[in-house]
């Protein structure tokens, strides 16, 4: 009898974790993130509550130290200059990666990219971080917007996404 529960006891020590990380949500989103990291990005905490424009790019490459960042000289919608990274979660979600644009050396914009999976934990995340937010519907986008207004800029994420598109965040300074 004793040696039946010794195998079930180690049994249980193996199947528990693996049952855990496989079909669990946190276990899940605990796995996507080790898979992330493995494949080389880097887990970045962001708080847009306090995000505003008066980073210089050499000021934001200072506070995200740990994460490698590829910057490059190019005219976009949203800036003269971006710091693009793969990166493997944003706050504890599992992401794919954040670009930093710059408008005459500052940052401007933030547009992050994550797993469409983790949409409604990103949305609960901000929520906590900003509180409600605002609905808009434009007539030219497919899903209304969700946006929460801070001191220095708008944060914006789709109510839904559909099956076939990239889950993305966009911070715009005012």
């Amino acid at each position: 009898m004793k040696s039946f529960h010794k195998r079930f006891f180690l049994v249980l020590i193996v199947v528990a974790p693996m049952y855990w990380l496989l079909f669990t949500e946190d276990g899940k989103r605990r796995s996507d993130m080790v898979v992330l990291w493995l494949a080389g990005g880097d887990p970045i905490s962001l708080n847009f509550k306090v995000l505003d424009n008066n980073y210089s790019i050499e000021e934001w490459k200072k506070v995200f130290e740990d994460v490698d960042w590829s910057c490059k000289d190019q005219t976009t919608a949203f800036g003269d200059q971006y710091c693009y990274s793969e990166i493997s979660s944003y706050n504890g979600i599992p992401a794919r990666y954040l670009t930093a644009y710059f408008k005459n050396s500052h940052v401007n914009a933030v547009k992050l990219v994550y797993r469409n999976q983790y949409h409604q934990q990103l949305g609960n995340d901000l929520q906590q971080q900003l509180g409600m937010p605002l609905v808009q519907t434009h007539e030219s986008v497919e899903n209304d917007l969700l946006q929460w207004h801070t001191d220095h800029g708008t944060v914006m994420i789709k109510t839904e996404l559909t099956a076939d598109e990239k889950a993305s965040l966009i911070w715009l300074s005012k």
